[in-house]
């Protein structure tokens, strides 16, 4: 059983919710309602989410969807600390290497999110670089696809 839905349009303003949490503004950065439509309106971009009833649990953006390397561009959840963030992030991961031909997942992570960072690392994503701001990390299908062995 997947822990993703797709999400859609009419899912904005509970991303919003989250996305405007106490304390995300440091890390997960915001869209505003008419950039999320845009994204749901672009090819290359997905949106799926973890529900809770008739809210979300927990929200990821994709974003470059039809190049090599697809971007995680945003993760966020409800309750951090609970481990759905990282039950967010596998599935996550799951479905972008068994559903599309990517050959490697990205991702940015603040200098000043040391724990997201950590789980990041954990699951399998390296540092390929960083600037004054982020690290920049990746994971290769082939490394996923080793470590789900594990």
């Amino acid at each position: 059983m997947s822990l993703l839905s797709p999400l859609s349009p009419a899912d904005i303003p509970e991303v919003m919710r989250l996305e405007r949490l106490p304390g995300y503004d440091a890390f997960i950065g915001r869209f505003e309602a008419d950039e999320h439509a845009q994204q749901f309106a672009s090819p290359d971009a997905r949106y799926f989410g973890l529900r809770n009833g008739d809210r979300l649990a927990g929200f990821v953006i994709l974003q470059e969807f039809n190049a090599p390397t697809i971007l995680l561009r945003r993760i966020a959840v409800a309750e951090p600390g609970g481990g759905r963030g990282t039950a967010l992030l596998r599935a996550i991961m799951t479905w972008v290497f068994e559903n599309t031909a990517a050959k490697a997942m990205k991702l940015d992570v603040a200098l000043g999110n040391p724990r997201a960072r950590h789980v990041y690392e954990r699951e399998g994503f390296e540092q390929y670089d960083v600037d004054d701001v982020h690290y920049f990390m990746r994971i290769p299908r082939e490394r996923w696809v080793a470590l789900r062995g594990r």
